[in-house]
């Protein structure tokens, strides 16, 4: 194999309308680009070729049954891309349709797997029926399969995939989310006179609780950044939301401490992103423990019920020792996953095969 590589990352979408696990990809694309050749694979709107950032996009049409349409009729348009590209690696993030469909041959597999809900739990915390959880686990069982090496973004569902993946144990390893370049900017001021953020999905599993921390504490501003059900109105003067945006630097500098008491995360790159600025970051335990010591670098709630959220932002905004020790530390952490750290550990894993 060449120093210089081909590679090939195999993901559903790509920026700006898509998922943090799609973001990361776009991401590693990028990062990988300066030193290999890089293609993306991904669904569209209609077949075609673009390139975007110096970067060669092959997009498949979405069909209603992507699973039976592309590993029938429309294989022929995967294999021409294939054989276009020629991969020395395949780099799928997140078991998909896509990465299914594949046909591997001869080439090497690394599947990163993103989720932010436990695979074990999946079905009770996405309210999944059975067809859909049977599928599910199907995909990621073959996708797993197909792999050479598996890696996961957080040492904690890293561990649950060597425990029920056990023939692959030696084959599944921890290689945590990097933040891109553009939070380590020289930091402003953080004067702890700000407003309170949550920025990511609107969703109830990740920010409900927040809606009813700001019943309580009406004399506090909050913004929240992101769609989701949960962006509506809900007569509170204290509360404003400011939908999608692409680049929201300027949003998490003006804030005095950012919150996400999230009930199911994996590596939650938002916490990370909050501290690169310098914001003394609240959140649960779940996925945010991965780099967050409490009163340290972080302030992790062991609930997310909204009077522990209340006594949190209360006893930051009040200990101004603690607030600037934890503003401090809360950039000196999230230096350690840079880009070019953590595009490094992936370029490790490559030379092995």
């Amino acid at each position: 194999m060449g120093t210089r590589l081909n590679i090939l990352i195999v993901v559903e979408a790509v920026p700006p309308y898509c998922g943090g696990g799609e973001q990361v990809a776009w991401m590693h694309a990028k990062t990988l680009s300066k030193t290999d050749n890089v293609s993306v694979l991904t669904f569209g709107n209609e077949d075609k070729v673009v390139i975007q950032d110096g970067i060669k996009i092959y997009f498949l049409k979405t069909h209603k049954r992507q699973l039976a349409y592309y590993l029938t009729k429309g294989q022929k348009n995967i294999a021409a891309y294939m054989s276009e590209i020629d991969p020395d690696i395949i780099h799928c993030h997140m078991p998909n349709v896509l990465s299914l469909c594949i046909r591997k041959g001869h080439k090497y597999m690394v599947s990163t797997i993103h989720d932010g809900v436990p695979e074990t739990k999946a079905r009770e915390l996405q309210n999944l029926t059975w067809r859909q959880y049977i599928k599910f686990k199907l995909t990621r069982i073959i996708n797993i399969w197909k792999s050479d090496y598996i890696t996961s973004v957080s040492s904690h569902n890293c561990a649950l995939m060597q425990s029920l993946y056990k023939y692959k144990k030696d084959r599944i390893k921890f290689i945590p989310n990097a933040i891109y370049d553009k939070y380590f900017l020289p930091l402003r001021a953080n004067t702890g006179n700000g407003y309170v953020l949550n920025f990511g999905r609107q969703i109830d599993l990740k920010m409900g609780s927040l809606i009813d921390a700001a019943r309580l504490l009406p004399e506090v501003k909050f913004k929240f950044i992101g769609t989701g059900p949960m962006v509506k109105d809900y007569g509170l003067q204290n509360i404003e939301f400011l939908g999608f945006m692409s680049d929201f630097t300027e949003i998490i500098d003006g804030a005095s401490i950012c919150v996400f008491p999230s009930l199911s995360e994996n590596f939650p790159l938002s916490g990370l992103e909050a501290m690169a600025r310098g914001k003394p970051v609240i959140s649960t335990i779940n996925g945010f423990s991965e780099y967050i010591v409490h009163r340290e670098n972080g302030y992790l709630i062991k609930d997310n019920r909204p009077s522990t959220i209340v006594e949190a932002i209360n006893e930051l905004m009040n200990d101004n020792d603690l607030f600037q020790r934890l503003s401090v530390n809360a950039r000196m952490t999230a230096e350690k996953y840079t880009q070019s750290e953590i595009i490094s550990q992936y370029k490790n894993l490559y030379s092995t095969f």
